[in-house]
């Protein structure tokens, strides 16, 4: 037999990775960012598994990535979903005739919800890394100092 190959061995070999596991300020701001960057997009039942995939595909926490996809949640989806169409149609431009269609699921609508979660995407993915990484660096400091 040959070495194994599939999703079992991808996930026996990297999902259980201890470092992907334990707190670090890297990989914990990495973890948060990529989930919210997956958080972003339409709700799908597979937003934890691909922030999982991407975790450990870019060596982040684990935990913090899969928990932070549910920043689209039940209550946020329909607004963050409006949010995203109206962001795609000022991209574009265009007037206010198309105002109120956000929950109509027309070709129009796809394309201005599908620049709205690309731009929210990529807008909040490194802001997260850079204010978690930050505000851990100033608990790390601010800690010391009371020692």
């Amino acid at each position: 037999m040959g070495p194994r190959k599939g999703i079992k061995y991808w996930i026996a070999k990297s999902v259980v990775q201890r470092q992907l596991w334990k707190p670090s300020r890297h990989r914990v701001a990495l973890g948060l960012s990529l989930g919210v960057a997956v958080g972003m997009l339409p709700p799908l039942p597979i937003q934890t598994i691909l922030a999982i995939a991407l975790a450990v595909r870019y060596r982040a926490n684990i935990p913090a990535a899969a928990s932070a996809v549910w920043i689209s949640n039940p209550a946020t989806t329909v607004p963050l979903f409006i949010y995203q169409c109206k962001l795609g149609k000022a991209i574009f431009y265009l007037s206010d005739g198309y105002e109120g269609k956000e929950l109509e699921f027309d070709i129009q609508t796809m394309s201005f919800a599908t620049f709205g979660v690309l731009i929210t995407a990529i807008v909040l993915a490194p802001l997260v890394y850079f204010v978690v990484y930050y505000i851990w660096g100033l608990v790390l400091i601010f800690s010391n100092k009371s020692r």
